[in-house]
């Protein structure tokens, strides 16, 4: 008896570790293949549950180390059960400097030309705090001289 209810739970737990995996693994998958001619540089996993039914998630914040004279781009994919698509936010501080929701619309993908080397945070949520898997792909797009950025 014991065996079987060891076998049991032991079966549970890899459906739902494998459930869990394969969210995040084709999420990244299918960024990797979006990302066309620029180079991979992290990938970013966000799944973000309810605690109770009538709660909302909050957010999930990376810290992200980007170099000046950088053009990168940010590639989300959301999960095939998502309610709301993912919101990429990237902050220096307070200030918001770039997000793939703009103007009411929402982007797959968004760019940003960094000017100073730091570390910064890179959130992701989902619109009214719904619950949801994502997954993002951070390349580098192209790195500028001294001159070409004009600065």
């Amino acid at each position: 008896m014991k065996r079987v209810l060891f076998s049991l739970i032991f079966i549970l737990t890899l459906g739902i570790t494998g459930a869990s995996a394969q969210c995040g693994e084709s999420l990244t998958q299918t960024a990797l293949k979006e990302i066309g001619d620029s180079q991979y540089i992290k990938d970013f996993a966000v799944d973000l549950k309810k605690a109770k039914p009538d709660a909302k998630t909050g957010a999930v914040t990376f810290k992200v180390i980007l170099n000046s004279k950088n053009h990168y781009k940010f590639n989300m994919v959301n999960g095939s059960q998502n309610t709301e698509e993912v919101i990429m936010q990237l902050y220096d501080g307070d200030r918001l400097l770039v997000s793939n929701f703009e103007g009411g619309k929402m982007y797959k993908a968004t760019e940003f030309v960094c000017r100073t080397t730091k570390a910064y945070n890179l959130t992701f949520s989902f619109k009214g705090g719904e619950e949801g898997c994502a997954a993002a792909v951070l390349s580098l797009v192209k790195q500028y001289s001294e001159g070409e950025m004009g600065f």
